[in-house]
């Protein structure tokens, strides 16, 4: 079995070739992403 699945906990056996696309950029967490992540969607916003 050359080629394995995919299974749902990610251990998929890739190739060397396929992990070298990764870009390696700097990422900046800006204020306002900060907040979006920070709460709860399914809550109303009363300030809205």
């Amino acid at each position: 079995m050359e080629q394995k699945p995919l299974h749902y906990d990610g251990s998929l056996q890739l190739d060397s070739s396929l992990t070298e696309s990764v870009v390696n950029e700097p990422f900046q967490m800006t204020d306002e992403m900060r907040v979006s992540i920070g709460r709860n969607p399914y809550s109303v916003d009363t300030n809205e």
